[in-house]
Order: C-alpha cells, then structure tokens, then sequence
C-alpha cells in the first residue's frame, strides 16, 4: 500500500458521506472487476470514466472517484477502501484481530479474548475474526496487528523443537 493511497483513504474518511455509500462504492468494484480497468485505463477519456462513475455509483462517491480517476490511482482503488476502514478502525479506537483456532470458542472465551486486547493495547473495542485452523492440533493463536500469541499444540511443539536444537 502507497502513501498515495492512504492520503485517499484519510480524505474519503473525512469527506461527509455515509459508510453505506462506500460500502455500496467499493461491492460494485469487488462485483464488476471490469469497472476498475475502464476506469483506470489511460486511454479512455475522462469524461467517458465521468460518466460511468455518474451511473453506476451513489452520488456521494462521484466527486471522490473522479478525482481517484484523473490522478490515475484507480489501479490502487482496492487498497484505499482497505486503508479507509483500518483508518476508521483506528479512530474510533477500535482494534482488529483474527482467533485461529481448532475447536470453536465458547461465548466466554471470545470475551475474555475482547478483554485481553482491551487491557493489553488500551482500545475502545475489538474486531475479532475467528478462523478454523486444523493444523494448529489444538489450543490457539491470536494474531493482534502484528504481534502473535501462539498458545497452540503446534506452538508448543515448534518451541520444544527449537530447544532441542538449541543444546
């Protein structure tokens, strides 16, 4: 990701549009592939991307995509939606982690996670994305930006592994 980029994202966090317009902006870039290379193609015409962008998204978005679209950043448009909601995340204070793990976590469980990352990084809140992960045999690891808490079988394993070596 560019600087460039996260200078779009920080406009478009700031500009007054509703983060269900943005949303729909960035599902019709994920539904119609074709969209981004029209509109990041140098050969067509701005006034022809003008129009595309005039009918295919809400609005709000118009005036921020045409400009994404004649400073020829189109290609990064992935990325700035990307960084938009991680720089939202940040000021609101809220914190993203993904849960690997073998069995699924019980409500308590996934609590006391939320409380860890609470208390360990000083956030408002925690977005927690669990993913299944056979190979880790058993326990869990927790990725926190990153930073890793691995307290899985396989962990373990690797660690006993790695003294072994070490003597």
């Amino acid at each position: 990701m560019t600087q460039t980029e996260l200078n779009y994202a920080v406009v478009l966090y700031e500009l007054p549009i509703e983060e269900d317009k943005i949303k729909t902006a960035e599902e019709c870039f994920k539904n119609v592939p074709m969209l981004k290379e029209i509109l990041a193609n140098p050969t067509v015409e701005n006034e022809k991307k003008w129009n595309i962008i005039e009918r295919v998204f809400p609005q709000e978005m118009h005036s921020f995509l045409k400009k994404v679209s004649d400073s020829n950043r189109m290609e990064g448009i992935e990325n700035i939606f990307k960084a938009y909601y991680d720089y939202k995340r940040q000021q609101e204070g809220i914190m993203r982690a993904e849960l690997f793990y073998v069995t699924v976590p019980s409500e308590e469980q996934k609590q006391g996670f939320v409380t860890f990352i609470k208390k360990e990084y000083g956030c408002r809140g925690v977005e927690l994305q669990l993913k299944e992960d056979k190979d880790l045999l058993g326990g869990f690891l927790l990725k926190v930006g990153n930073i890793e808490y691995d307290y899985s079988l396989m962990g373990r394993i690797h660690t006993l592994h790695q003294q072994l070596i070490r003597r």
